[in-house]
């Protein structure tokens, strides 16, 4: 029995260390900071800095958000896009230290750094190239393991069915890769203004989701995925865009 546990234990770390060498994918990286009583401007100002000097290559990109709703209301939430896994085999001391030195004192970190693989085949209207959305609402899902499936066919479908019906929304769903939960996803749904502009689609979202899918599919699969998600599995927040402390790609 204690050789089973050993070997099931060495498969299990193999697989995490093989998929984050797997030059194909795609990582994201979030930090969550909380600025310090009467820091805020110190924080934003000094953390803006740091992002100019660092953070203004594609590769290295930050774009930073405010938590505006909930529990993490005030939370600063710090989004690295685009990273590979050879990107974390790079020296980052220099930026790290820079920090640590220049605006660590102004904030408290919110739990440590995250990695989040992109699941590519759930993207809805996104252009590597455009600016960052002003506005995000993020919903963290936690799901069941021996129901994926369920999670992944709703989540991809429901994609297809918004990019029909909101040509101004963009969205894209990450699954943690590091610093939790492996069964944690999370979906960001970028737009610009609340009020969306009219699809000219005369059906429900119901209608079209059944006329793409077939009779039946949505009542069948929100209810499968409903059962995908954990007790309090869906959690939702609104994010902006924090425009002062975006880095210069010029």
């Amino acid at each position: 029995m204690k050789k089973i546990t050993l070997f099931t234990l060495f498969l299990s770390l193999s697989f995490s260390v093989f998929a984050q060498r797997n030059a194909k994918a795609e990582y994201w990286n979030t930090w969550h900071y909380q600025p310090k009583e009467g820091m805020i401007q110190k924080f934003e100002a000094a953390a803006a800095v740091k992002t100019k000097m660092f953070n203004a290559s594609p590769n290295n990109l930050i774009v930073t958000y405010k938590i505006m709703t909930g529990d993490n209301a005030g939370v600063y939430e710090r989004i690295m896009p685009f990273q590979t896994s050879a990107d974390y085999d790079k020296d980052k001391s220099k930026e790290l230290n820079y920090w640590s030195s220049n605006v660590s004192k102004y904030c408290t970190p919110k739990g440590g750094q995250q990695i989040w693989q992109r699941l590519k085949w759930a993207d809805v209207n996104v252009s590597e190239e455009a600016n960052p959305s002003k506005h995000l609402m993020k919903t963290v899902f936690s799901v069941k393991q021996d129901q994926l499936d369920h999670f992944y066919r709703f989540i991809e479908r429901i994609g297809k069915v918004q990019g029909k019906f909101n040509k101004d929304l963009s969205s894209i769903t990450l699954r943690l890769h590091s610093g939790g939960n492996r069964n944690l996803f999370v979906r960001y749904v970028g737009f610009e203004k609340h009020q969306s502009e009219p699809s000219g689609i005369e059906n429900t979202w119901e209608e079209e989701y059944d006329e793409m899918f077939g009779w039946n599919s949505w009542t069948n699969d929100i209810e499968l995925f409903d059962q995908s998600l954990e007790m309090w599995g869906r959690q939702n927040e609104k994010l902006r865009l924090v425009e002062s402390m975006l880095p210069s790609t010029n």
